[in-house]
């Protein structure tokens, strides 16, 4: 490797671990005092780098909190797939089956709490103000998930895909869901529990399946 060629590469090094300090940093203190409370300042003293590594590298404090939330929603896109890869079946018969399966298994994502905390109170505060970052949260992550869970319930119930009640019965699953995460202290408190021990995880599993092979999904608002 020519000198220059290595000076190059290790100025991507730098400028990439910088960016990816920065973002930690916006997750953090973003997620802990709001996207108007969180100074520039204070984020680049968070992300160890100088008040200059904002602007040159994201553009302003705007774009540094659009590109935290984009890699919190690529993130999140990519663990939804493990659970949207259980909706494909060969058989029409086992369709149900394999959204149920979906399903448990989003509920298992979203309770093993594998990411940050700071991640949670970041999405929280996003979801809260329902802002451009929570936007593009929901369009790269939780739209195509909600998309692929409509068509798979249109699949076996045989209901239009459009049809604003199974739709809305599909964002009440995964409202529900999420909320193991978000809300946990409801749940928490309401059941009487210290803490998410496998017992809980199972005893939700449960119910998610029950919910699943109810009527819930097949039977339509009267009008």
């Amino acid at each position: 490797m020519t000198e220059s060629k290595a000076t190059s590469s290790g100025h991507e090094a730098r400028s990439a671990k910088t960016r990816s300090q920065l973002i930690e940093a916006a997750i953090e203190v973003i997620g802990a005092v709001g996207y108007e409370g969180a100074s520039t300042r204070t984020l680049a003293t968070a992300a160890k780098t100088t008040l200059s590594a904002i602007p040159y590298h994201f553009g302003g404090k705007k774009e540094l909190y659009l590109a935290a939330a984009g890699m919190i929603a690529d993130y999140a896109a990519g663990r939804f797939e493990e659970a949207l890869a259980l909706l494909d079946a060969a058989k029409p018969s086992e369709k149900a089956a394999h959204f149920e399966q979906a399903l448990t298994e989003l509920m298992h994502i979203i309770m093993e709490d594998a990411e940050p905390h700071s991640w949670t109170s970041f999405v929280a505060r996003c979801a809260y103000d329902n802002d451009e970052a929570f936007a593009l949260i929901h369009e790269r992550a939780i739209a195509p998930l909600l998309q692929h869970l409509v068509q798979a319930a249109s699949d076996f119930t045989g209901r239009d895909p459009a049809d604003e009640a199974l739709r809305l019965r599909i964002n009440a699953i995964v409202t529900a869901i999420i909320s193991f995460r978000f809300l946990r202290g409801i749940m928490l408190r309401g059941m009487g529990w210290e803490s998410i021990q496998p017992g809980c995880i199972e005893q939700v599993e449960a119910m998610v399946r029950d919910l699943c092979r109810s009527d819930f999904l097949a039977v339509r608002f009267s009008h």
